[in-house]
């Protein structure tokens, strides 16, 4: 199976005796124009978007047993002290 798409970069030469008229040539441009516009508006939703993303710092969870919520890094430090303490009772049993 052959590509056959052609390379955007290769030269487009028209058939011969092939005109482009002036009107033409005006449509094009104002479509391309409106899929500019049509693009900005979407990068904006997006960058609209991206910016209302909670980050980490602003995501918080309040642990069962705890009177006060907590940042994700603060649950995972948590999270890793009660790892840590598990995997240490486990050796100790194994000694």
């Amino acid at each position: 199976m052959t590509d056959e798409t052609p390379n955007i970069t290769d030269p487009v030469t028209p058939p011969e005796g092939a005109y482009v008229s002036g009107q033409q040539i005006g449509d094009s441009l104002m479509n391309i124009n409106k899929c500019l516009e049509l693009l900005s508006e979407r990068v904006q939703e997006i960058e609209k978007y991206v910016c209302e993303l909670p980050t980490p710092d602003k995501t918080y969870y309040k642990p069962e047993g705890y009177e006060d919520y907590m940042n994700l890094a603060e649950n995972f430090t948590e999270i890793y002290k009660k790892l840590n303490k598990i995997e240490s009772e486990y050796l100790e049993r194994l000694d």
